[in-house]
């Protein structure tokens, strides 16, 4: 397979990023430098970055109802709880996307770094979809505004979204982006304060009936989505 590939398949990092360090003269293969990314290598073959040797791993895809309270990440040292307290994993294994410490629900947990960018990466326009609940409910006009896109500062606009009342105060959202808090700003935009908010979807995957701290593998229907997402 092509080196870029097979690095991607370790979970070393991603096939573009991949890419770069082949270019910056990081990558050997058998001893041997290595500049093209076209390079093709076989399993057996010994393939290093920066000296550190790479092995193919067994690729996993988990779905997790993540809680309120807990960081998407491995380790914070300002923060108690993080994956490690939901997850018994025994290999390095990573968030694909980010849900706020004091949002719930969805997580896509996996070792695989390219299916990881494809997930964040704004132009394949994945669903995101949420349960949003807050103090003040839209009027139609800033419902409008809301779909077309909005400037929540630091120099990021939102792209088209959907929203929808769905009960008291309780709104269905669906974005395509993963700005840091980009729901939360997105209502505040308009002086309304999100008070609970739940991923339910991304995707093709659904949180379904999980339930808090819960994880599972995905099934043989999920696993076409991560191929759709790689192609």
């Amino acid at each position: 397979m092509r080196i870029n590939k097979y690095i991607a398949n370790t979970g070393f990092t991603s096939r573009r990023k991949a890419d770069d360090l082949i270019k910056e003269g990081r990558v050997k293969v058998n001893d041997n430098l290595i500049t093209e990314p076209g390079f093709k290598v076989e399993d057996t073959d010994k393939v290093t970055i920066d000296g550190q040797l790479l092995e193919l791993e067994e690729k996993f895809y988990i779905k997790l109802y993540k809680p309120v309270g807990y960081i998407t990440s491995n380790f914070d040292p300002y923060n108690k709880l993080d994956l490690n307290d939901l997850l018994e994993i025994d290999k390095r294994f990573y968030a694909a996307g980010r849900l706020d410490k004091d949002s719930e629900g969805l997580l896509i947990i996996t070792n695989d770094g390219e299916f990881t960018n494809n997930i964040i990466h704004p132009k394949f326009k994945l669903d995101k979809e949420y349960i949003v609940d807050v103090d003040k409910t839209l009027s139609k006009k800033e419902e409008n505004l809301f779909m077309q896109g909005l400037d929540i500062g630091n120099g990021e606009h939102t792209s088209d979204a959907y929203i929808k009342l769905i009960g008291n105060k309780k709104y269905q959202v669906i974005i395509h982006q993963g700005y840091n808090r980009q729901i939360r700003r997105m209502f505040e935009y308009f002086h309304s304060s999100v008070k609970r908010l739940k991923r339910i979807r991304i995707g093709d995957i659904s949180l379904s009936n999980l339930k808090e701290k819960d994880y599972k593998y995905f099934d043989k229907e999920e696993m076409l989505f991560v191929k759709k997402v790689k192609r």
